[in-house]
């Protein structure tokens, strides 16, 4: 065997992927250790260290696109200076979307998709001295050429920690993996797949109990659409299985005065998965005031063309609801988004003057054309000077809130590095060589 350890970089936007992958090796590759790198920690010096101590060192980015300005500069420094027993490795979003402009950056191999799995076989080749390019779920070079070594089928998420209790990592359960929304600026469904996953009631309450008993009081969980819980298509109501499981989850937390938080922050709530029945289920276990609530535009032939799957009435019922329960909602909108005439526009600025009104607050977004989505190609997204006009009224008012700045100049920022050749959209994956294993 041969002695090996992993360096995760770790800025805080990639805590929850990184601790879900660190406990995934500390149950099924025990024999490795692992380092965690965070923002300010001189990473280059650090992985030359390491690599005098151990035969194999894996040094692993998971990658937002949104993240690529401030991390270029550190790959290139790795691939100029990484020892020979040194392999860099990248997943994530963006890895995922852009794999052949991810592997020019300097990474030895790119993962697709969901990773638990593969990396876990890939950690095992080097520590027996095997070939990592017989892993399914990579894009990799293999005699000069770029291959891609197959699809993995999805994994069965009870297989997997959400959290890291032995490092005491802790991050919201991850219950529901993949959306069967193919929304065309979303990353998600391409990246998990279509067919939703859910972690079993049995283990959530599992890793709950113990974030609880050390001393962990508010309990918060990531999906998709905090009410597809428990759906075998993600697009129907199954109202006794998220009852079922809140209801477990309250006499848990009860028991360690803990709090439940669902349907809020990370996650949010479909429109049209609201009813009265499914907010007073939620006003009935949940400690959160707020929810919030997707609507992304106030025009139905954008959401048809973004193919969101609801109306514009489908956001003001499930706002109104919510609100009648005694919900503080917040709604997400994005702008700049392609397709937009005029019309589309005073369409959403009339929905959001109306949802206003109403008592919620949006939630404001700028597109960005990030890679492995429909719209990977488009044009960066630009606040309509009306829009920009209205965002600022509210704000003033405390009913807007976002990044929406900071976003549009990010999508000016993709668009360049995609001008430049960093960001590689085609050719797409599925164009790839697919290597046979033998």
């Amino acid at each position: 065997m041969r002695k090996t350890a992993i360096v995760y970089y770790y800025p805080k936007a990639n805590r929850y992927s990184v601790n879900v992958l660190l406990a995934a090796i500390d149950k099924y590759v025990p024999c490795v250790d692992q380092y965690l790198v965070r923002d300010g920690e001189p990473l280059v010096a650090i992985v030359n260290e390491l690599s005098r101590v151990y035969d194999n060192l894996v040094v692993a980015f998971s990658i937002l696109t949104v993240q690529l300005p401030q991390i270029l500069n550190t790959i290139r420094l790795l691939r100029m200076y990484k020892p020979d027993n040194v392999v860099l490795i990248a997943g994530g979003p963006h890895a995922t979307g852009d794999p052949y402009g991810t592997l020019n950056l300097g990474f030895d191999y790119v993962f697709i998709g969901e990773a638990e799995e593969s990396l876990i076989e890939f950690i095992w080749k080097l520590v027996e001295g095997d070939d990592p390019a017989r892993v399914k779920g990579l894009v990799t070079r293999v005699n000069g050429g770029i291959v891609f070594t197959g699809r993995r089928k999805p994994i069965n998420l009870d297989e997997y920690p959400p959290v890291s209790l032995e490092r005491n990592l802790y991050n919201p359960i991850e219950i529901t993996r993949g959306c069967p929304y193919t929304c065309a600026y979303c990353q998600t469904p391409y990246i998990h797949g279509l067919k939703p996953r859910h972690r079993s009631i049995e283990c959530i309450l599992y890793y709950t109990r113990e974030m609880l008993k050390r001393g962990l009081k508010d309990i918060r969980f990531i999906t998709p659409n905090s009410l597809c819980y428990g759906s075998s298509n993600g697009k129907t109501l199954e109202l006794q299985e998220v009852e079922e499981l809140l209801y477990r989850l309250r006499i848990l937390c009860d028991s360690y005065g803990g709090r439940i938080f669902f349907g809020s922050f990370p996650s949010e709530v479909r429109p049209e998965f609201v009813t009265d029945e499914s907010i007073r289920v939620l006003r009935k276990y949940v400690n959160n005031n707020r929810i919030i609530i997707g609507a992304q535009s106030g025009s139905d032939r954008i959401l048809k063309l973004l193919h969101r799957g609801h109306t514009v009435d489908d956001v003001v019922n499930a706002v109104t609801v919510a609100l009648k329960y005694g919900f503080i909602v917040d709604v997400d909108f994005i702008f700049g988004l392609p397709y937009e005439t005029e019309e589309d526009i005073e369409l959403t600025v009339n929905t959001i003057r109306k949802l206003i009104k109403l008592g919620a607050r949006v939630h404001a977004h700028t597109f960005l054309p990030l890679p492995g989505t429909p719209l990977a190609l488009a044009k960066p997204g630009t606040i309509h000077p009306k829009v920009r006009k209205i965002l600022y009224k509210y704000l003033g008012r405390g009913v807007v809130y976002g990044e929406w700045v900071r976003q549009e100049r990010l999508a000016q920022i993709i668009c360049e590095l995609r001008a430049k050749g960093v960001i590689r959209v085609k050719p797409s994956i599925g164009r790839y060589y697919e290597f046979r294993l033998s």
